[in-house]
């Protein structure tokens, strides 16, 4: 075709419309007869188990009604396997499927669920208690199963005897004790292959890493191996000292998120590092 020549739009092609293709449908998308059209302020389910809807003008996202249903039945379904079980062993039971509910809505607004479900499984695990010892009154099945603690009353613990002899305490986890960390949305023109976001980048990815247990335990093996100290003054890297943790060698450039790829240094040491090192001269 010659320079500055433009090529024409095809033209639809004449004739019956049985001739023509038929548009298949995109195999990633799920079945038309799958998807679902709702008003914001009548609210939407969503696959994940969670609710969107509007809330005087505010989009909320909350964990759905029947995956709080489908909870509480399974909890309500392992203390009825448990009825002559040990508080204890029972505790164990419980606590997992807790903490994994918790941790899975805990970036939604769920707090008030959280509160409810505490407030049900109150009154299962009552129920479960005064039900082996019909001979006994509320205050002794109170004194038995539920201690205080500090100025919170009604916590389910049991004090076991280990094999050395010794003693502890197993305590069921309550799920409103779960902080709520909101999801932060990367900023649309972060580039990760651009040095100049070098700072965001590892700030976020270090702030990833201390919410989740993996993450702490990667941390804890830096801090020991840099002996408590920052890599670059030497100074104690304490919770009171302001402190990040970086890449010795870059992803951008090979390196991985490895503990041994990680060094711990103040704030201000990993600063003025990076602008000495970006200075134009």
């Amino acid at each position: 075709m010659p320079s500055g020549c433009r090529r024409s739009p095809a033209r639809r092609p004449h004739g019956p419309a049985s001739a023509l293709p038929v548009p298949q449908p995109c195999p990633s998308l799920p079945p038309v007869e799958n998807l679902e059209v709702a008003p914001l302020l009548a609210g939407f389910t969503g696959g994940w188990a969670g609710r969107l809807r509007k809330y005087s003008g505010k989009l909320l996202i909350k964990p759905s009604k029947a995956n709080v249903k489908a909870h509480l039945d399974k909890i309500r379904d392992v203390i009825k396997e448990n009825q002559a079980a040990k508080q204890a062993n029972l505790i164990r039971r419980l606590n997992p499927v807790l903490r994994g509910w918790a941790n899975y809505h805990s970036h939604v607004v769920a707090k008030d669920t959280f509160a409810r479900i505490d407030d049900e499984i109150w009154s299962m695990l009552w129920r479960w208690a005064a039900r082996r010892h019909p001979n006994k009154g509320a205050r002794w099945v109170k004194e038995k199963y539920f201690k205080s603690r500090g100025t919170r009353n009604w916590i389910f613990s049991a004090t076991e005897q280990k094999e050395d002899g010794t003693r502890r305490e197993v305590t069921l986890l309550k799920e409103s004790d779960t902080p709520i960390r909101r999801h932060v949305k990367i900023q649309a023109k972060a580039n990760p292959h651009d040095p100049k976001w070098e700072p965001y980048f590892e700030s976020r990815w270090g702030q990833k890493m201390l919410n989740s247990s993996k993450g702490r335990r990667t941390f804890y093996r830096v801090w020991r191996r840099q002996d408590g100290l920052c890599s670059t003054c030497q100074a104690p890297i304490t919770k009171s000292t302001p402190w990040k943790a970086c890449h010795i060698v870059k992803v951008t450039e090979g390196g991985s998120d490895a503990a041994g790829n990680l060094q711990l240094q103040h704030l201000s040491c990993r600063g003025s590092q990076y602008y000495a090192k970006n200075e134009v001269v």
